[in-house]
């Protein structure tokens, strides 16, 4: 008997004990759920705010209101007139006229030719005012007729030589000399190139030779060759003219 009571007492304080032990674990849970919910619920409106915040630092601000239309033009009223009405009907005559003049043929013809002449003195009808008569306004009427073109001047020829370039005189030579190399330049060991100019005339025939450059032992054979050479006659305006130029000649040792 007393065994059991004795049980049955520890029983009841492991009961409370227990009882009391999830009584204070849900409070704490309690608590600390409430807690975490508040402090979520803070912590994102803090955000929010925040956020909101940076985006209202960023963001422009919004354009402004468009300008006023101007104003509409001033328009000013022209004064309008009106025509004058002009009673075009035809008005028969109340009572008929007792006599009825003719007109003469010799009046009529006057009127005629007197309106005709009015016309040409003043020019077409509905014309430029001061008009030829019969004419075409704004001419000279019979006027002189224009005088003739000058005759075609006769083409001249040039009185002295015409120059020619090297190239050109070399196209036209028919026959071309080579000069003969001198044996006191040649034992000397002198060579280069000797410039000559020459004057061709109306035939084709060198008249004029003279050395321009070069070594002077030479020249003369150069000079010597060029008067040799033949050319086609030059023309100008269908004449033939004397032609003038430089031909070069080189000396060369093998």
């Amino acid at each position: 008997m007393f065994d059991t009571m004795v049980e049955s007492t520890s029983q009841v304080k492991d009961a409370g004990r227990r009882s009391a032990f999830f009584a204070v674990t849900f409070i704490i849970w309690v608590v600390g759920f409430t807690g975490l919910v508040i402090w979520q619920v803070w912590t994102y409106a803090a955000e929010l705010s925040q956020s909101a915040n940076d985006v209202t630092l960023l963001a422009p601000p919004p354009p402004p209101p468009p300008p006023p239309p101007p104003p509409p033009a001033a328009t000013t009223s022209v004064p309008q007139t009106k025509a004058p009405v002009i009673d075009d009907t035809f008005t028969a005559p109340k009572e008929v006229p007792k006599e009825i003049k003719e007109i003469p043929k010799q009046a009529q013809l006057r009127s005629r030719v007197g309106d005709a002449g009015a016309s040409d003195a003043a020019g077409m009808v509905g014309g430029v005012p001061g008009g030829v008569p019969g004419g075409v306004p704004g001419s000279t009427g019979d006027a002189a007729p224009p005088p003739p073109p000058d005759p075609p001047k006769e083409a001249q020829v040039p009185s002295g030589p015409v120059r020619k370039s090297e190239g050109v005189l070399k196209g036209n030579a028919i026959n071309r000399v080579q000069p003969d190399y001198p044996a006191v330049a040649k034992s000397a060991r002198i060579q280069g190139a000797v410039v000559v100019e020459i004057v061709i005339d109306e035939q084709g025939q060198v008249i004029s030779a003279r050395p321009v450059s070069g070594p002077a032992l030479l020249q003369q054979a150069a000079v010597s060759a060029a008067r040799r050479w033949t050319f086609k006659p030059t023309i100008l305006n269908g004449q033939p003219v004397k032609v003038s130029g430089a031909i070069t000649f080189n000396f060369v040792l093998n």
